[in-house]
């Protein structure tokens, strides 16, 4: 293997490290599986009694009064930090610091970054990435039914579930402390929270909090979409760089807009633009390495594999808009959502708009696993999003901290990364600041974010986007939808009794049928459950030796 590539996912940890470790009263054994199964080489940067830090590449190093602080993976850029808070949340980063007083091991302020761990004794071992927590030692690992159950409601898990359930995630603001020999959760709440709605603020004060939050990065290039995010940050950099390059490819949802957009906008740009249209077999070819790389934790992405290879090729730093439209357009909010003051049924309104009826698609799962699955995922996302009830921005901030930190933001973190630089000014906390002043209402069909977009370049704006709202023509053919990629999804599933346990006999039937047969609706519903039950399916094949195989519980419980 490489010294700075992943074998099995191909990762090369160019631009952002890997990095594990250990807090509180561990064993050489342990920390030595880990790093032994680390998917790179590595150095050690903290090596004491109650805490050892390990990584492929240089962490950054910050100190003050009493402290010593690493932080990985930044994805904003702030004032030197003070305390771990400071460098979670100003430098949205990952970290340690190291105290007199205390050892802490925190995530980002949002829960963007993968930090995960299991608790094995005394101690708690980390890791950037879950094989390693896998393989560090001989024990089998049980299947967390609840992340799979987010996994297919939402297209991830959700809080701190992973796919394995002694494997967790670390919360967003949180930190593993350790203090006089003790280990404890410590959490904080973002500044962010505290900004009040702010019926004066306006679509040019959010453009210029998105302006601000650009970095002064040379040769840029940025993936150029037919929709805002990508179009907004391209106005914004232009200002700054002479010269960027535009990376524009297809989405595969058989209609391309995106690429019929995105050239007239690169064009009034000025802006050289690159188009890749991946070849009719990309997805059979490409889906593996994506799940390695997601680590089986969405069904997404997959298309966007043959462009992040070519970036990779290219080395140069990357604009990305996740999260402009969680924060600026409303999606996945009904006006039913906008409406609604009680916190419980907010929460019920939401969970339903981003659920969208998978679990309950046309009688596929067997009756009580699917009733199972909404009782366990409505919990989950009630869980996840309680920190923010009855707050003014509670949707927003919901679904920035499940969907769009689980499943989206595995695209630029590790699909495009971390083979390359990937600046995402969406999530600078002035930018949320921002997102959290502007009323949803405002938000409500795009209104604000089109605002937005006028008031950086109106020229711009009046370009065609796939955000105006105008009818869509049939969808064409897709390459996830091929024959042969039918093959591989039903193969997966045929081949895991585990997984064709989980359907009504008429359930397999249809979704097995190689032509998914049925009204247009019907057969997307039909698509969706088969991607995520090949997803378990091959997951569980991938860790066969690692894993207590065992039916649904509820299959047991009956016995």
């Amino acid at each position: 293997m490489n010294a700075s590539e992943d074998g099995e996912s191909g990762i090369r940890y160019r631009a952002r490290p890997f990095v594990c470790g250990a807090i509180g009263n561990w064993t050489p054994p342990l920390v030595a599986g880990l790093t032994e199964h680390a998917p790179t080489a590595l150095s050690a940067f903290v090596g004491r009694d109650d805490f050892v830090l390990f990584g492929s590449g240089r962490t950054d190093r910050w100190r003050a009064t009493g402290s010593v602080g690493h932080r990985w993976g930044a994805l904003a850029s702030g004032p030197p930090p003070r305390h771990w808070r400071d460098a979670s949340e100003g430098w949205m980063s990952a970290g340690a610091e190291i105290n007199e007083a205390y050892v802490a091991l925190h995530a980002d302020a949002l829960g963007m970054q993968d930090l995960y761990y299991r608790r094995i004794g005394d101690a708690v071992y980390f890791a950037g990435r879950m094989e390693p927590l896998v393989d560090m030692d001989d024990a089998r690992l049980g299947i967390n039914w609840g992340a799979w159950a987010s996994t297919l409601a939402l297209t991830a898990p959700i809080g701190e579930d992973t796919p394995f359930a002694e494997i967790r995630r670390l919360r967003a603001a949180n930190a593993w402390v350790l203090r006089d020999g003790r280990l404890s959760l410590e959490s904080f709440e973002p500044s962010w929270m505290a900004e009040e709605l702010d019926p004066a603020f306006g679509a040019a004060d959010a453009v210029d909090a998105v302006a601000g939050s650009l970095r002064s990065t040379r040769r840029t290039v940025i993936a150029l979409s037919g929709g805002w995010d990508s179009r907004l940050l391209g106005i914004l950099a232009r200002r700054r760089h002479s010269r960027m390059r535009a990376w524009t490819t297809s989405p595969d949802d058989g209609r391309d807009h995106d690429v019929e957009y995105a050239g007239p906008v690169a064009e009034a740009l000025g802006m050289k633009h690159h188009v890749l249209i991946p070849d009719a077999g990309a997805w059979v070819s490409e889906h593996a390495a994506v799940r390695r790389r997601v680590e089986f934790q969405t069904v997404h992405h997959t298309w966007l594999m043959p462009l992040a290879r070519a970036l990779h090729r290219d080395g140069a730093p990357l604009l990305d808009g996740l999260a402009g439209d969680v924060l600026f357009k409303a999606s996945f909010v009904s006006d039913a959502l906008v409406d609604e003051r009680d916190p419980e049924l907010q929460r019920q309104w939401l969970w339903e708009g981003l659920e969208d009826g998978r679990l309950r698609a046309d009688d596929l799962l067997r009756p009580a696993v699917a009733d199972s699955f909404i009782d366990i995922n409505r919990d989950a996302f009630k869980a996840a999003v309680a920190p923010f009830a009855g707050h003014s921005a509670a949707v927003t901030l919901g679904k920035l901290h499940t969907r769009a930190a689980r499943s989206i933001a595995s695209s630029p973190l590790w699909v495009l990364g971390p083979e390359i630089n990937v600046e995402l000014p969406f999530l600078h906390p002035d930018v949320l600041k921002a997102a959290v002043r502007v009323p949803l209402s405002s938000k409500v069909n795009g209104e604000f974010y089109r605002r937005m977009v006028e008031a950086a370049d109106p020229r711009i704006a009046a370009l065609p986007s796939t955000n105006d709202g105008r009818p869509l023509a049939p969808a064409g053919a897709r390459r996830q939808t091929s024959p042969e990629s039918l093959k591989v999804l039903t193969d997966h599933v045929r081949s895991c009794e585990i997984v064709m346990g989980l359907f009504s006999p008429e359930g397999r039937e249809a979704m097995l049928d190689a032509a998914l047969r049925g009204p247009g609706s019907a057969r997307r519903r039909k698509f969706k459950m088969l991607t995520w039950a090949s997803l378990f399916a091959d997951w569980l094949q991938h860790y066969r030796s690692k894993l207590v195989l065992e039916d649904f519980p509820m299959d047991r419980a009956a016995r």
